[in-house]
């Protein structure tokens, strides 16, 4: 019928032709194409989803016996208005004997859901060529979060702003079920206080050790000696490693020697700043630059090696990494104090 390339998943379902009673979602994101092939069960089960039968299906079941997808689709539900076969696809799925079913009327409608899909896949090409059939690709993407935030927030009658919209999506995984699951207990959380704030996000949603990673490298590349000391002391709690906290360091520095060394070119920071990926979060954005500005294309190049070799003694030496960790973190914090100051 039609390969529908990616968008709104609900401005999709609208477009499919009545005709339409068969639907491969495929997609990277395993959480988003089992929300969505959800979605199309419900769509094509219509008014009368609650008097529908939905048979599941997969691989071990077609192993078992492998003519059980052809005797679900021809026949008729004795206890039921209507059915809808949802398959995930697998090794077992046999394409030539489901073009042939296709080909023919079906007594209910079929949803399968796969992985992600190259073009010449026959499995897609059935979908998208077929005349009674389509292919809903699904890729998570910000449009998609940004949908499913408001979502779960309507539900809640709870409203966001547009920076804590952006912290949260964020922290959000990629697996959108998982992702929907975050926000669910976000908003469960803040249920009675109408609107959500980054506060609410920095309880909830994600890891803390993560958070403490994070917290560290920007105290370290800020001279922040004690801060950086504390949030070595949180990881350690939590159960991460040492080295875990010096390999995001090293990252950090490398993104810092980036953005330096384009503005010591004469490049705006700013613009820099869109090349790097990740790019840093906009909350820490102008502390970016600040730091990158202030240590220096140079004095940030001569720290890079200091940090790789104290990752690698980290690693070698488990039982010392602490303290190797917090060696570090003082010779470049004091290295910062003799620079231009504090921090921005």
């Amino acid at each position: 019928m039609v390969a529908y390339k990616t968008g709104s998943f609900q401005r999709i379902l609208k477009l499919l032709d009545p005709s339409c009673r068969a639907g491969l979602v495929y997609g990277p994101d395993a959480g988003l194409v089992a929300e969505r092939a959800a979605t199309l069960t419900d769509a094509f089960a219509g008014k009368r989803k609650g008097a529908v039968e939905v048979v599941r299906l997969d691989d071990k079941d077609l192993a078992e016996d492998p003519a059980r997808l052809e005797v679900e689709l021809r026949t008729i539900p004795m206890f039921a208005d209507g059915k809808v076969v949802r398959v995930a696809a697998g090794a077992r799925l046999d394409v030539p004997m489901l073009k042939t079913l296709l080909d023919a009327p079906l007594a209910g409608a079929l949803v399968i859901e796969a992985g992600a899909l190259r073009p010449d896949s026959a499995l897609r090409k059935l979908f998208e060529g077929h005349k009674t059939a389509a292919a809903l690709p699904s890729y998570s993407d910000e449009r998609s979060v940004s949908e499913l935030i408001d979502e779960e927030l309507d539900r809640a009658n709870l409203k966001i702003d547009n920076e804590t919209r952006s912290y949260l999506m964020a922290r959000l995984g990629a697996d959108q079920a998982m992702s929907r699951a975050e926000v669910a207990k976000l908003a469960l959380y803040a249920a009675d206080r109408g609107s959500l704030t980054v506060g609410d996000v920095d309880a909830i949603v994600g890891d803390s050790a993560e958070i403490a990673v994070e917290n560290f490298v920007y105290d370290v590349s800020a001279g922040e000696t004690k801060e950086a000391l504390y949030e070595l002391t949180r990881l350690a709690v939590s159960g991460t490693e040492s080295s875990v906290a010096l390999s995001a360091l090293g990252r950090h520095f490398t993104q810092l020697h980036r953005i330096a060394s384009a503005q010591a070119a004469g490049v705006a920071p700013e613009q820099a700043l869109r090349s790097l990926r990740p790019r840093p979060h906009f909350k820490r954005e102008k502390a970016f630059i600040a730091d990158s500005r202030r240590i220096g294309a140079q004095r940030l190049l001569e720290a890079l090696p200091l940090i790789q070799e104290a990752v690698k003694r980290a690693r070698l030496n488990p039982d010392l990494e602490r303290a190797v960790a917090e060696r570090l973190v003082l010779t470049l914090t004091r290295a910062r104090e003799r620079g231009s100051g504090a921090r921005a």
